[in-house]
């Protein structure tokens, strides 16, 4: 089997409402989806999301420079292809170069989950048949009322552990929401709190501090992500798990992390990290240090590689971010009171209608 031909498009996306967290404000995404076809007919589709900016870049860079290393390949032959596109963008950086390699690497593992007839989630490990999901709230945003009514959506829709955003310039607004939110969910359901890299490494020990008696079960990218010692103290400091990843693009990367004592659970995101192939490469190395998963966002295709790892914690599902919620699918894929099934279909079983992407083509 040879790869005959290789289309990218890019689709710019409104959201129904802003989503905001303590460092910016999105009002749309950006998808680049590339589609891979092969000489038997088999042909499999893999994408990468932006924050509203950068898909032109991406697009540009999988149609000039990696879309050679793929064409002609067997598709089979992914650590091979794999090798040749982070060899191409070596001298790039990673950022907008690992999210290129994205696209590529998972429309050619959707190619070889169709050659064979399994789901991605079989043939990646097939280590069990549902995650739990967690109900997360771009939310920085809402007054405390709104905040509120949309935690009890969650816990309508049979979520058992939900996120909420932090970072206010005053920590007591921040105790004060996310006790007004541990107060309507209960003891039972876990919460967690995410402050997008609002904080230095001393400011944190006294926020965390600060948000210590609300038993949360973890506490989300506290500092930037180049900081590692100051994760690694604050970690020491404070009993609170310490959650990063979301702003990590390689395995070396996550690496550092773990050798730093600076992590308690890893959520490296699909599109961000350069794709599956990647992806399976970090949940087995933090796997060796006996940390989590627990990946950022892209709900539909996350459910499948958590559901092949025994690392696998648990799923995110953004309120108004996912591409199902966005009518952007063929069939949705959502989580079921509380739980994440990955799709049973042959690939990853992510199907794009094209007629509902066509309207966002740039």
């Amino acid at each position: 089997m040879k790869i005959t031909s290789i289309e990218t498009g890019l689709y710019r996306v409104p959201l129904a409402e802003p989503l905001v967290d303590s460092t910016i404000r999105l009002t749309e995404w950006e998808l680049v989806i590339s589609r891979i076809r092969t000489d038997n007919g088999v042909a499999g589709a893999g994408w990468a999301y932006t924050l509203g900016t950068g898909g032109r870049a991406i697009r540009a860079l999988i149609e000039d420079t990696l879309a050679p290393f793929v064409l002609g390949q067997d598709p089979f032959h992914t650590e091979r292809i794999n090798e040749r596109l982070w060899w191409a963008i070596s001298r790039m950086g990673t950022g907008l170069a690992s999210f290129a390699i994205a696209p590529l690497d998972i429309a050619l593992w959707d190619v070889v989950g169709k050659a064979v007839g399994r789901p991605l989630w079989e043939l990646l490990g097939g280590c069990r048949e549902r995650v739990p999901v967690y109900g997360s709230g771009i939310n920085f945003h809402l007054d405390i009322d709104a905040l509120l009514k949309q935690i009890q959506g969650f816990l309508d829709r049979g979520y058992r552990a939900v996120k909420m955003k932090v970072g206010k310039p005053d920590p007591e607004e921040d105790v004060d929401r996310v006790r007004a939110v541990r107060r309507l969910i209960g003891p039972r359901v876990a919460l967690m709190v995410d402050a997008n890299l609002a904080w230095t490494a001393a400011e944190a020990v006294k926020r965390a501090t600060m948000l210590q008696p609300l038993n949360l079960y973890w506490l989300e990218e506290p500092l930037p992500p180049q900081d590692i010692g100051g994760h690694a103290r604050l970690r020491a400091a404070v009993p609170i798990p310490i959650a990063v990843g979301e702003s990590l693009y390689t395995k070396h990367e996550f690496a550092e992390y773990l050798r730093s004592g600076a992590v308690d659970i890893i959520q490296a995101d699909v599109c961000r990290v350069g794709g599956i192939s990647e992806w399976m490469k970090i949940a087995h190395l933090a796997h060796a240090w006996d940390i989590q998963m627990a990946p950022h966002v892209v709900y539909e295709l996350s459910v499948s590689l958590l559901c092949a790892v025994q690392n696998g914690l648990i799923a995110e599902m953004v309120s108004g971010g996912s591409v199902s919620e966005l009518g952007l699918l063929v069939e949705t894929i959502r989580p079921e009171d509380g739980w994440g099934v990955p799709p049973k279909r042959p690939g990853h079983g992510v199907v794009f209608d094209e007629q509902a992407l066509a309207r966002y083509a740039v």
